[in-house]
């Protein structure tokens, strides 16, 4: 059985990881949806790239059975005198590799990944190092090897300008050094492979990066941990569970130092020595109180690409392409409900901000939840549409942040399980009221959704486009529930 790249790959994130995939692939979870959308821009950058090697020959494959001619017809490219081959198939013994792109560098071959990143992660150097020894192994000599990525800087002005939009860093020296350690991680890897029974499942044997996707994976398995096991933590990183096992602490009620957890675990261990749910009155009141009618709540929905869509914007820039708002303008007055979707193809800020304008006025307070991300779109958008600046200045002059309570631990409760998003914490403050009952249930599935039946045409657009509404009507009527409650609450300890 052969070892390809992603198996290696997979072997580095978990050895029982590899072993499920190759003998018992129905305990993997499937890809989730931001995983896939990440995988989608990978996949549009590359063929950008591509385009800067117009040399090249394309090997590739479209099914099963181009897949199997994939060695021989790479063999045969190079034999044929090319200096240049993108996705061309290699083998070395038990070991096999596709690579993006491999060129003739006169004195030896120049290795290129690329990477929908903005910058080369440790994890590209790993793949190259496993590439690197597939192909010297099978005798091509690499005396380059670079990784292809984003340059963040870039800023489209009409078609994509390949040259711009890819930067190169060359990783030669790493990847040498991850060379010894790479051969003998692939005998470990080839030794799981041929494995009959799967190796040690410990959580701790977990790469940082994939420690809790590898936990979902782990949490079903027999035997089942102990609830009162410290991979039950909410937010539970690799590094705190190695550094709670090293200190011999295996249970949660057997933590007493919160310096070993991070912040997100250390707020619901916090939250649950003190109990059930606990109000900072005082500080609570003065949040409240710099609030002022009319109330706007104010959610976005945004788009990102590698490849920016549209001009003047620039590589993961996140572009607001919906909007939701409630209104309360006095006290006693009913609640109003405004929103915005864009269904052109076109750059949807001109359409937003034409509408926003139209339904915010100059005073009063704008309650978003995570003002940070909200206030940068008003900042990108300004610089857009400067026409609009001094609108968007002014509603990021009004702008409180209803996360803060939260955030700043005014309010903790053990149910939020150490997260301040707004899906954690309204099913905890307004019971039996949540996202559950929605087709579309966060921001990755509804930019996703959204670029399928708008910029590619796609089918079922009616309902995406009504279930893209009743998700982000649900973020602003969320604030609206939950700062109510929070008054009540506050109410009831006068």
């Amino acid at each position: 059985m052969l070892l390809s790249k992603s198996d290696y790959m997979l072997f580095l994130r978990h050895p029982a990881w590899l072993w499920l995939k190759k003998n018992d692939p129905s305990k993997l979870i499937p890809i989730s949806t931001s995983v896939q959308q990440k995988m989608n821009t990978g996949y549009e950058f590359e063929k950008h790239a591509e385009q800067l090697f117009s040399a090249a020959i394309k090997i590739g494959f479209a099914d099963i059975d181009e897949y199997n001619t994939m060695l021989t017809r790479t063999s045969e490219a190079w034999l044929g005198g090319v200096k240049c081959v993108i996705q061309g198939k290699y083998q070395f013994g038990e070991i096999t590799c596709i690579t993006d792109i491999l060129e003739d560098g006169g004195n030896g071959h120049i290795l290129t990944e690329i990477k929908s990143s903005s910058s080369p992660k440790p994890e590209h150097e790993l793949d190259l190092a496993f590439q690197k020894v597939v192909l010297e192994g099978a005798g091509y000599k690499v005396h380059k090897c670079r990784v292809a990525h984003v340059n963040s800087g870039y800023v489209r002005e009409g078609e994509i300008d390949a040259n711009k939009l890819v930067a190169f860093t060359d990783v030669t020296e790493n990847v040498e050094k991850l060379l010894e350690k790479t051969k003998s991680d692939i005998d470990a890897a080839l030794a799981v492979v041929r494995a009959k029974n799967i190796p040690d499942i410990d959580p701790s044997l977990t790469a940082s990066n994939n420690f809790q996707e590898w936990l979902d994976i782990r949490k079903t398995f027999e035997p089942h941990l102990d609830t009162d096991s410290i991979y039950h933590l909410p937010k539970i990183s690799s590094g705190v569970a190695k550094k709670l096992t090293k200190n011999n602490i295996f249970r949660i009620g057997d933590i007493k130092d919160a310096s070993l957890l991070s912040h997100g675990t250390a707020k619901y261990w916090k939250a649950r020595d003190l109990g059930d749910r606990y109000i900072d009155i005082t500080q609570v009141r003065n949040f409240l109180n710099v609030i002022n009618y009319p109330i706007y709540y104010l959610d976005y929905e945004t788009s990102s690409n590698a490849a920016p869509l549209w001009n003047h914007t620039s590589p993961y820039q996140q572009v607001p392409f919906q909007y939701s708002l409630h209104i309360k303008r006095h006290q006693n007055a009913a609640l109003e409900h405004f929103d915005y979707l864009h269904k052109a193809k076109d750059n949807p800020m001109d359409s937003l901000l034409e509408n926003l304008r139209k339904n915010i006025g100059d005073s009063g307070s704008v309650i978003v939840w995570n003002k940070s991300f909200e206030m940068a779109r008003n900042n990108e958008m300004a610089k857009y549409a400067p026409k609009y600046a001094d609108f968007l200045s002014n509603i990021n002059s009004r702008v409180i942040d209803l996360m803060d309570p939260f955030k700043e631990n005014m309010i903790t409760d053990p149910a939020f399980k150490g997260s301040n998003s707004i899906k954690d914490v309204l099913p905890v403050m307004v019971p039996d009221y949540s996202y559950n009952d929605l087709q579309i249930k966060d921001g990755g599935t509804a930019a996703s959704e959204w670029k399928a039946v708008t910029l590619q045409d796609g089918p079922n657009k009616e309902k995406v486009y009504a279930d893209l509404k009743k998700y982000c009507e649900r973020d602003t009527e969320a604030m609206v529930k939950t700062h109510e409650v929070i008054k009540e609450e506050i109410d009831q300890n006068v």
